[in-house]
Order: structure tokens, then C-alpha cells, then sequence
């Protein structure tokens, strides 16, 4: 039976330690998560890119519904923000 690998780590996990994401079902050790981080709302588990996608739908909700109540220099911080988000993102090979 092959083993799964923690899409965290990249290691190996034996069935009694894994853990799958609540989206995607990826297998991710119980150790690689912070919990307060790779969690929904409800408690179910996700991994870094579902949590990730789910944080910019939360975004996407706030900016349509508040983009103009935000203050110029809080807009200016959001955006900066952003850039420095994708640049990480392609500087990671995203």
C-alpha cells in the first residue's frame, strides 16, 4: 500500500498521523498545522492553499462590499500588501 506524502513537509505519513484537508482532501501531518491558522470557522481542517483561497474570498467579499469606506493610506497599506504577497508568491516558483 503506498504511502501518502504531507503536501506541508513532503515526508511520508503513516495512517494513524494524517490528517486531510476539508476542500481538497490533501493528506498533511497533524504536526506540520497550526490549528489556529489551517482551520475553517467550523474546526475542519484545510490545507495551506485551500485556507489561502478561502482567506482571498473573505478579502474578495470585504473590498466589494467596503472598497470605498477605506481610508487613502489604508488602501495604500492594502495594496502595498498585495504586491508583496505576489512577489513572495513568484519568487517561491508559484
Amino acid at each position: 500500500m503506498p504511502t501518502e506524502k504531507c503536501v506541508i513537509c513532503g515526508k511520508e505519513i503513516v495512517a494513524s498521523e494524517v490528517i486531510k484537508c476539508s476542500v481538497c482532501s490533501a493528506p498533511m501531518h497533524k504536526r506540520c498545522i497550526d490549528e489556529e491558522i489551517l482551520t475553517d470557522a467550523y474546526g475542519n481542517y484545510l490545507c495551506p492553499s485551500c485556507a489561502a483561497i478561502s482567506a482571498l474570498e473573505w478579502l474578495d467579499l470585504i473590498l466589494s462590499f467596503y472598497a470605498s469606506s477605506i481610508r487613502n493610506e489604508k488602501r495604500s497599506e492594502i495594496v502595498d500588501r498585495l504586491r508583496n504577497y505576489i512577489k513572495m508568491l513568484e519568487e517561491r516558483g508559484v
